[in-house]
């Protein structure tokens, strides 16, 4: 699972579901969350996401996902799945993606990628790093 410490800088809330929008490192991210949230604004909270709901991209897209960019650090290839690990800030994240499809990006460590993660596969931590 990949986490990313943020704080919250807005909220919009319906009776069910719940825009948060969060700082991290400066660049904002959004999620939802399927309930409605009394989360406070300048909270500080721990994102977290699956590894195989990270999408890499070789140029920066417009898109309705979460976007950032990040340094490969590692690439290890397998038959089904390559995992490749990311430098975000002084983060490191995994993104787990189909071989054939990696391959087809011709992405090699060194190079500065695109990351995004939609913002219904984002959950909060709970307990002391959520809210």
């Amino acid at each position: 699972m990949n986490t990313l410490p943020a704080t919250i800088t807005a909220v919009t809330a319906s009776e069910h579901l719940s825009l948060l929008t969060v700082d991290v490192r400066d660049e904002p991210f959004h999620l939802l969350l399927a309930e409605a949230s009394e989360a406070l604004i300048g909270n500080s909270v721990t994102l977290a996401f699956k590894e195989t709901e990270v999408i890499l991209s070789t140029h920066s897209a417009a898109t309705t996902a979460n976007s950032a960019r990040a340094i490969v650090q590692k690439i290890e290839s397998g038959i089904v799945l390559s995992q490749i690990t990311l430098a975000y800030h002084e983060t490191n994240l995994i993104a787990l993606v189909p071989t054939l499809t990696f391959n087809s990006l011709a992405i090699h460590e060194g190079d500065e990628v695109s990351w995004m993660v939609q913002p219904s596969e984002i959950s909060l931590l709970r307990g002391t790093h959520g809210i």
